[in-house]
């Protein structure tokens, strides 16, 4: 008879002790002594008792799948290592069956006749129970620490945990600078009313904000951080609706707050479609110097012809002036003259670029295998120090205080962020082609369709320009990394981390949207030499 062995345990310190060699130890024996034929031991280490995160044992189903009529029993330690709920103890059980499997428990007295049944649904029962009674503690010790003003999750975007260690939180959440001081700049922007969600979006992305995942911030994560109410001091318990005082450093006060979201709630949550029109391609770019709000695009109709006008229609606005639409391009066209670089200075920012992109490559690959080395030693200390165990070299004391140090080490190796993972030949491919597009700024502007023309603006320009105060607009990453080395900074400059990321994306969708467009349609045909490091 042929069988295979399922052992689960839920948490890191059980993964550390011995009560997965037990489980596997009690079911090996149980079947040397019914003459079983063990084919595989699935070990779940660490893994809650939802179906759904236990990969071993979805890899079991399909194992027994695989082999339907092979294997006949399936041996667990006890009836609460295979489920804690009734029902997806007897729903895995009646799967199992369609393969021709029996659940036997090493430990308990559970069979096929009458009382073995009854037997089994009262242990699976009981395991419920328990599970239930778990729950029922941990959501009331969280509700307790909400009540004394301790948020008891992961801290949102901003604060970091006081208790590093994984432990019960029992100090209140820290700021996490400078990201804590740049997401209350962001309050404070959008306070003022004159920006979008997706202008912030944009503006957040510009100041290098990026998620826990290194990711920027999407437009449904800057929805929630703005409506969250963790960020004015205060906890809300999810259970009952209930509001405490949180003794966490509040990122903006209740009246700012409050404030924030009377402008979410007026504003239309709808987007009109506009229209794209070439004689206005600076719509939702160029701002009104007075309310600091975008200005719309429209046509006065003179005695021969209409004459293009770009104007603040804005309610609060007290001036709502009028301009010409060419002396809005001609400023955006001055603009951009006065920030286009050299191409020999994106050349240079083209080494620092490869040069760490090289440099990383190259860190990532050590760290990778000095890792793999790590890991094949700690295995092999592992296997020495069972070895030792055996032949009874050291205490069990010893053992379990070893084999815990080896485990923890092998966790965090395991636990390790993942290599960077670069293609210099593709970086070097996107600075080729930016370096005549970027060269000649005012010429690419006004070659591009109207479509694109938004697309490049808002890659200079993330929140746009106020009208007779361009030279103050907030540029891009990659223009102000260009911007420090035109003046010198070299220093400045700094390729690591979120801005490495952040200039890598903005190089990659310039070169993108230069791709979108024939080359000799978007810029002057005089002669730039490619880059190159050779």
């Amino acid at each position: 008879m042929n069988g295979i062995i399922y052992c689960r345990v839920s948490s890191k310190e059980q993964v550390e002790g011995t009560s997965l060699e037990s489980q596997e130890l009690a079911c090996r024996e149980y079947a040397r002594s019914k003459n079983i034929r063990i084919l595989k031991v699935f070990v779940e280490r660490g893994e809650s008792a939802k179906f759904a995160d236990r990969t071993q044992l979805l890899d079991l189903i399909n194992f027994c799948r695989e082999r339907k009529g092979a294997v006949q029993l399936l041996l667990v330690w006890k009836i609460d290592r295979f489920a804690r709920n009734v029902g997806d103890h007897f729903n895995i059980k009646a799967t199992l069956m369609k393969y021709g499997l029996r659940i036997v428990s090493v430990t308990e007295p559970i069979d096929s006749n009458p009382e073995g049944k009854l037997m089994e649904t009262i242990l699976a029962g009981f395991a419920q129970f328990d599970n239930d009674i778990r729950a029922m503690r941990t959501v009331q010790g969280m509700r307790r620490k909400l009540q004394e003003g301790i948020f008891p999750w992961k801290p949102p975007l901003g604060y970091k945990s006081a208790n590093s260690n994984g432990e019960k939180k029992n100090e209140p959440d820290r700021p996490d600078q400078p990201l804590f001081g740049l997401l209350q700049k962001a309050w404070k922007v959008f306070s003022t009313g004159a920006y979008t969600k997706a202008e912030m979006r944009r503006l957040t992305e510009s100041w290098g904000i990026q998620t826990q995942k290194e990711k920027p911030i999407s437009n449904q994560s800057l929805d929630n951080l703005f409506r969250n109410k963790y960020y004015a001091g205060i906890l809300v318990d999810p259970w009952s609706g209930e509001e405490y005082e949180g003794k966490h450093l509040p990122m903006v006060s209740c009246e700012e707050f409050a404030s924030i979201q009377q402008i979410i709630t007026k504003r239309n949550r709808s987007i009109p479609h506009q229209k794209e029109r070439p004689e206005f391609p600076l719509r939702g770019v160029v701002r009104c110097r007075t309310c600091r709000e975008y200005m719309t695009g429209s046509f006065s109709r003179g005695r021969s012809r209409r004459y293009a006008y770009y104007r603040c229609n804005h309610p609060r606005c007290r001036d709502r002036k009028s301009y010409a639409a060419e002396l809005i391009h001609s400023e955006f066209r001055t603009f951009l003259s006065g920030i286009a670089p050299k191409p020999e200075l994106i050349g240079k920012l083209g080494e620092l670029v490869v040069q760490t992109a090289e440099e990383r490559l190259a860190f990532s690959k050590t760290k990778h295998m000095r890792r793999k080395g790590q890991l094949e030693r700690l295995e092999s200390q592992m296997r020495e120090l069972i070895s030792m165990r055996a032949e009874r070299l050291i205490t069990d004391q010893e053992f379990l205080s070893q084999k815990a140090l080896l485990a923890e080490r092998r966790f965090a190796l395991e636990g390790a962020p993942a290599s960077d993972s670069v293609d210099v030949t593709e970086i070097r491919k996107h600075l080729n082609e930016i370096i005549r597009p970027l060269s000649c700024l005012p010429e690419t502007w006004q070659s591009l369709p109207t479509a694109i023309q938004r697309r490049f603006q808002r890659l200079i320009l993330p929140v746009g320009f106020v009208h007779g105060e361009s030279g103050t607009a907030e540029l891009g990453l990659l223009f102000r990394a260009l911007g420090d080395l035109d003046g010198g900074k070299t220093t400045a400059v700094a390729l690591g981390g979120k801005s490495w990321n952040r200039i890598l994306t903005e190089i990659k969708a310039f070169s993108e949207l230069f791709a979108a467009h024939q080359a000799s349609e978007m810029v002057p045909q005089t002669p730039v030499p490619k880059y190159s490091r050779e």
